[in-house]
């Protein structure tokens, strides 16, 4: 790699850290610290499980608000977006830690985490990289998504000691002050004008984007694929740590498969991020995001043993880890600036319709069979059929790229 390459990092460092950060401390933190939360729940109010899977399908609310994030960051920049999200994300902490024992209250919460939440997510802090990476566009995308995994490895066995000791609602009281105070930092940091439209004489009418966008055959390749990739994304939140308890593994063991997985997110981005700079990008996203589909058959396999579910739970983190970078890769090489962020928020909102679909799903095997076994079955092949689907991205009718909207 020459100067130029790492020269991007030294030139951009600043708001390349503001974003890992911001992402690191969003909403996308609660895929690693939800389900420590969940055998307290579960435990205290009688909650059952079938119920409590449908956590994931709050994810449907992204269809809506991922595009309108995206939108308003096209429009006003990360700043001004992000500091919103900020300021509102720890309320529904404050919520969770106060709510009386209601489902339908929990539900409503998370309701509000997510609104407010999306306004710290991928479309908001990835438009930083795309503007300013160009040599080295895969690795800082790999960075910047790396946030919510370091996060998450470092915070889950802390504040799964935490809750054990202090209680699941003080856990929550922390969750709130921790993500404020370091998403204010991220704010602090990012230059103010950073991520705003970069050709201002050029206007960007919505109805002229969509139209555009929609035409573009990798668009819908993009969302079909993502859409299937993420299936299993409500059994790896909400509940993993169920899962994994429910396969064997003590409660304290299963905080620290979890911290795995974390760390194989971190890894498989890295791994990922590279190989975007230097290979076919289809041939990276077939592979890296095919790997769940491993992980997810050992974990329904009757072979237990801590090691077959630590390697189940690497596998599902080190697709994980690949998937943002994927996405944020192939919408800035293949679409304009002047759309990135809609664009991610497009493809944010398939990704949270594939989980929420799963999440679905899930309750209903967990009502039908009372084991996630079935579920892991359906969702390794549903999420092979989705990674195979990113190798058309090589054929010629998908390889339109779109200069501005």
């Amino acid at each position: 790699m020459g100067s130029a390459y790492w020269g991007e990092f030294r030139t951009h460092w600043r708001p390349l850290l503001a974003a890992t950060m911001g992402l690191g401390f969003g909403i996308g933190l609660s895929a690693y610290t939800m389900s420590l939360f969940a055998p307290k729940l579960i435990a205290e109010f009688g909650w059952p499980r079938s119920q409590f899977a449908l956590l994931g399908s709050m994810g449907l609310l992204m269809l809506i608000a991922q595009p309108i994030t995206g939108r308003l960051t096209d429009r006003f920049g990360v700043r001004a977006v992000s500091t919103v999200g900020v300021l509102a994300g720890p309320s529904a902490y404050i919520a969770f830690a106060m709510q009386p024992g209601s489902i339908r209250a929990f539900f409503a919460i998370a309701v509000l985490q997510i609104v407010v939440g999306t306004l710290t997510t991928s479309p908001v802090y990835t438009r930083i990289v795309a503007e300013r990476f160009e040599r080295a566009r895969g690795l800082a995308f790999s960075i910047v998504m790396t946030g919510p995994p370091l996060v998450g490895a470092v915070l889950a066995p802390l504040l799964g000691r935490f809750i054990e000791s202090e209680g699941w609602r003080n856990g929550y009281l922390l969750m709130g002050g921790i993500t404020m105070a370091f998403g204010l930092i991220a704010v602090a940091m990012t230059p103010p004008h950073i991520g705003t439209r970069p050709d201002e004489d050029v206007p960007v009418e919505p109805k002229a984007s969509y139209g555009v966008i929609v035409r573009n055959p990798a668009f819908w390749v993009l969302i079909i694929g993502m859409i299937l990739v993420n299936f299993p994304q409500g059994l790896v939140s909400a509940q993993m740590k169920l899962m994994l308890m429910d396969s064997g593994a003590q409660s304290q063991a299963a905080t620290w498969l979890i911290s795995i997985y974390a760390v194989g997110v971190m890894v498989g981005r890295f791994a990922c991020g590279l190989s975007l700079d230097r290979m076919q990008p289809h041939h990276v996203a077939a592979l890296t995001l095919s790997m769940p589909a491993i992980g997810m058959m050992l974990m329904a396999s009757p072979f237990d043993a801590t090691i077959v579910l630590a390697l189940s739970v690497a596998m599902m983190g080190l697709a994980q880890g690949a998937e943002g970078d994927v996405a944020a890769y192939l919408v800035s090489r293949r679409f304009g600036l002047n759309v990135f962020s809609l664009v991610m928020g497009l493809v944010g909102a398939s990704i949270a319709g594939g989980a929420a679909l799963g999440a679905v799903t899930l309750s209903y095997t967990l009502g039908l069979w009372g084991s996630y076994a079935p579920f892991l079955v359906i969702g390794a092949c549903v999420t092979l059929v989705g990674a195979l689907l990113f190798l058309t991205l090589g054929h010629g009718s998908c390889k339109m790229e779109v200069a501005r909207a």
